[in-house]
């Protein structure tokens, strides 16, 4: 997996008007941590779920087991799809030894985690660096 990356998906026109989802994958100190930014539904998904599972691979290709640390900082919608996607990545860390973190500001996505009752099976954290603190 590259150093960082980054991805649009989602153009913010046509027939669903959603805004253009940003993903970018960067190391913070020995941690995998996945930015995202805009809204997240169905069309918009696929491409966090391609980010998600690459961030998950390297993670179980290191020696290391790095966490994966997922910032919705900047996230303005979180559907269930997302959420399902979330819920197939944890499980995929945890059979391989990684664990996710998450990190959650924003009111519209902790309704979105906490109405699925799935702030019991994340770790949630205010901030970046917060996350990478738990997360070494």
């Amino acid at each position: 997996m590259p150093r960082s990356s980054v991805h649009d998906a989602g153009s913010g026109s046509g027939p669903d008007h959603s805004t253009p989802l940003r993903v970018l994958t960067e190391h913070v100190e020995g941690v995998l941590v996945v930015r995202v930014a805009g809204e997240i539904d169905m069309n918009t998904a696929p491409k966090l779920g391609d980010h998600l599972t690459a961030a998950f691979a390297a993670a179980a290709a290191d020696e290391a087991k790095p966490a994966v640390v997922v910032d919705f900082g900047e996230v303005e919608f979180l559907a269930s799809i997302g959420l399902s996607l979330l819920v197939a990545n944890h499980q995929a860390g945890e059979a391989n030894g990684t664990p996710m973190h998450l990190v959650v500001s924003s009111r519209a996505v902790l309704r979105s985690i906490t109405s699925a009752a799935l702030d019991r099976l994340f770790t949630l954290h205010p901030s970046v660096d917060a996350a990478v603190a738990a997360a070494r």
